[in-house]
């Protein structure tokens, strides 16, 4: 919730401020840094939730810290070379980025030791001293251009990264020089990160290949409209992420599999209510809402929400799927999941955008994400051998929530 409220005042402050078009730019270098996220983490994502209890922790974190050097460092190197314009601010877009990859191995490991409350506190570092520095520079008159946001974010890492390593200040302390270099561990995290990291490309780029699109064959102003609109939506995936961290963190540790199925089940359940319920509200409120808090050039804003309400609603419940197979190594059913929900991304998106602009970036991203969610769920009924009618809602399902807080509250 809190994590959304800043996601939220974040995007009125830089749309009230910098306008549609500052808006554009800073979607523009936010994607840019979560595609190198992906690729500086290919060796240190969520797998890591998976391998930490079975692990020790200079095993599992040389790899992935080597790992995010060389390839920040290589491709640095080659988009300083190239000069692509589409890299904008690229020394603050790598520094940025190997903090934040350093930060989310810290947040990985501690979910893998089912820390989570200390992971939730971490994951607020950033955000919040983020929303504070850009509170402070428009208090001061002084918010006026898109590198403010930037050193914002700069200053966010930084301090989520040095409070990360402060709660792992043990396991740091005990880092074992010896496993400095591990061949045989590089490649086991390598080849559950790669399949891994591959399907979150893909599902990124599913929801972020418009932008490019757009802003090809449209303006950085509807860019904008339209970022905006997918992230009121997509803030809607916020509880539903949320749970399923806590789903892969207890399931990863839990070789029940009637367990692991209730539970997938139920959360699933939980995640389409609420969000179907938040994405409501978020329909019917009336345009002129929009502009009264981004701005007089955001009155698309609501059509694009009800356009992406189905597709962002399927997501929701995707994301518990995704995690139960992940709990048991089998992360290839996502990643095809979410490359076969490109296609649609690609070939509507040229066919589309150029001719309805942001109207048909949202028809071609709902269209993706239908098909993720069928895929995934196909998977989930033939490996948990679970029926469709298992998805409705049952008069024990409160019961067990009832139970199932309690089980977290108290582990043993």
């Amino acid at each position: 919730m809190i994590t959304s409220i800043i996601g939220l005042l974040t995007i009125v402050l830089v749309s009230q401020y910098l306008g549609a078009i500052g808006k554009g730019e800073q979607s523009i270098f936010l994607f840019n840094t979560v595609l190198l996220l992906l690729i500086a983490t290919l060796v240190g994502n969520t797998t890591l939730i998976y391998l930490t209890p079975r692990h020790k922790f200079s095993d599992i974190f040389f790899p992935s810290f080597w790992w995010t050097i060389a390839s920040l460092g290589t491709l640095f190197i080659a988009f300083y070379l190239l000069d692509i314009p589409i890299i904008t601010y690229p020394k603050q877009l790598f520094l940025i980025t190997l903090m934040a990859a350093m930060s989310e191995t810290n947040t990985n490991i501690l979910i893998g030791k089912e820390r989570i409350k200390e992971s939730n506190i971490l994951k607020l570092i950033s955000p919040t001293a983020s929303i504070l520095y850009i509170i402070i520079l428009i208090l001061l008159n002084q918010f006026s251009s898109v590198s403010h946001y930037i050193n914002s974010l700069l200053i966010g890492y930084f301090l989520s990264l040095g409070y990360g390593i402060f709660l792992l200040r043990d396991e740091y302390k005990g880092l074992q020089l010896g496993k400095m270099f591990d061949l045989n561990m590089f490649k086991t995290l390598f080849s559950l990160g790669f399949i891994k990291q591959l399907g979150n490309l893909s599902q990124q780029l599913n929801a972020r290949m418009s932008f490019y699109l757009i802003a090809l064959y449209s303006t950085n102003e509807a860019l904008g409209v339209f970022s905006n609109g997918i992230s009121l939506t997509e803030s809607t995936l916020l509880f539903s992420s949320s749970l399923a961290l806590v789903q892969y963190s207890r399931l990863s540790n839990c070789k029940d599999e009637t367990y692991s199925k209730s539970i997938t089940l139920l959360l699933t359940k939980t995640n389409i209510l609420l969000s179907a319920l938040a994405l409501v509200v978020l329909s019917l409120l009336p345009e002129s809402f929009y502009t009264l808090v981004f701005g007089a050039e955001f009155s698309q804003v609501k059509q694009i929400i009800q356009l992406l309400f189905l597709g962002v609603l399927l997501l929701n419940a995707t994301t518990t799927f995704t995690q139960y197979f992940a709990s048991k190594g089998n992360f290839h059913i996502a990643t095809i999941a979410s490359t076969i929900g490109l296609i649609p991304t690609l070939v509507l998106g040229i066919l589309l955008i150029p001719h309805y602009g942001i109207t048909g970036a949202a028809i071609s991203t709902t269209l993706s994400y239908t098909i993720i969610f069928m895929i995934e769920y196909y998977y989930f009924l033939r490996f948990s051998n679970t029926k469709i009618k298992d998805l409705l809602p049952q008069k024990q399902d409160l019961t067990y929530i009832k139970t199932l807080v309690k089980t977290f509250k108290n582990p043993s």
